[in-house]
């Protein structure tokens, strides 16, 4: 496996909350988080709402500090370089958020919102041919009709291809995607995805997808990428796309595949009966998910034993490059819908 660009190793991260009263009580949204990116992967990190994937991705960019742990971008830790140091390797990792909305600036042109980093960070003799090559490349064409155009005139779509054009600019080595395509319609998502997929491979651009939809990152990840499955801020199971799709090994791993929408009426009807095995009683919601010391998903899974409740699972290979974090894994039933 090529070197890793970028790495996380042990990192937590606490939020400080408070409930009626007053009261504080600190929420961990990332649990001792151990991952490495290596150069030109394609990698997809998936997890229902409010399981750490933005935290994640925004702490291995930079953009935030873990409470504890460390962060290695291209074997530095970034905490202990100097400051004129990090902003020198700064543009070399990208942030694209969720929201181009609020990510763009709605008072300023395309064309001055492409020109003035390329005047920063590239300082070219031709500016409106280096702006035409940044359109061209994410599919914003003809580009002489945009230069002129504000954010507003573009569906989201093409704003998040704008937002794209933008992180390239300074020929980074990662790009983080968050949530890329959840505020693009349907028809486009595939579009999004594509223009991803031909900058990782054509300009062997590491890129990391954070999404919580399934089919997404089988889209993004299939054919040598790799997906990772997060849940309540613990890393559960990580493996390339093929194999975690077609042969998930954690409950909520396979929970998530069965709760994703087919277009197979006789396959649909199949993974509703499967997945009402994954319901428990209604007082398992009362359960404070923080406070358990094992595995965080232990109140929902129907495999859980009392190890499951006291011990954190912690993750290891089970099969080639496929990483587990479950006490249970070698005696869980075959994967009902193999291949499916």
């Amino acid at each position: 496996m090529p070197s890793p660009v970028i790495s996380l190793k042990n990192v937590t991260k606490k939020f400080e909350k408070r409930k009626i009263f007053g009261k504080k009580f600190l929420f961990t949204a990332l649990d001792d988080i151990t991952l490495e990116i290596p150069r030109g992967e394609r990698l997809s990190i998936i997890g229902e709402s409010g399981s750490g994937k933005t935290t994640l991705a925004r702490i291995a960019a930079g953009l935030e500090k873990p409470t504890s742990g460390n962060v290695f971008w291209f074997g530095k830790d970034i905490s202990e370089i100097s400051k004129g140091e990090f902003n020198k390797i700064r543009p070399k990792v990208q942030y694209i958020h969720q929201n181009p909305y609020t990510s763009l600036n709605h008072a300023r042109t395309i064309f001055s919102i492409l020109a003035d980093p390329l005047k920063k960070h590239k300082k070219p003799n031709n500016l409106k041919e280096e702006v035409s090559r940044l359109l061209k490349m994410v599919g914003l064409v003809p580009p002489e009709y945009f230069f002129n155009k504000y954010p507003r005139h573009l569906s989201g779509g093409g704003m998040q291809r704008l937002a794209i054009a933008r992180a390239m600019i300074p020929d980074p080595e990662v790009i983080f995607a968050d949530e890329i395509v959840s505020m693009v319609d349907v028809s486009f998502r595939a579009a999004i995805v594509n223009l991803l997929n031909k900058l990782n491979k054509e300009m062997n651009v590491t890129i990391v997808m954070i999404s919580h939809d399934i089919g997404v990152a089988r889209y993004f990840s299939y054919g040598g990428g790799r997906i990772a499955v997060l849940c309540r801020g613990s890393m559960i199971e990580i493996a390339p796309a093929e194999e975690l799709l077609g042969n998930p090994m954690h409950p909520y791993t396979r929970a998530l595949i069965l709760a994703s929408p087919v277009t197979d009426p006789e396959l649909a009807k199949m993974k509703a009966k499967l997945l009402l095995k994954y319901n428990k009683p209604e007082e398992v919601w009362e359960t404070e998910i923080a406070e358990i010391k094992g595995c965080k998903y232990a109140p929902l899974c129907p495999f859980a034993t009392e190890e499951c409740w006291k011990e954190k699972p912690r993750l290891r290979k089970v099969n080639g490059n496929h990483l587990v974090a479950c006490h249970r894994v070698k005696e869980l039933p075959e994967w009902e819908l193999r291949g499916a």
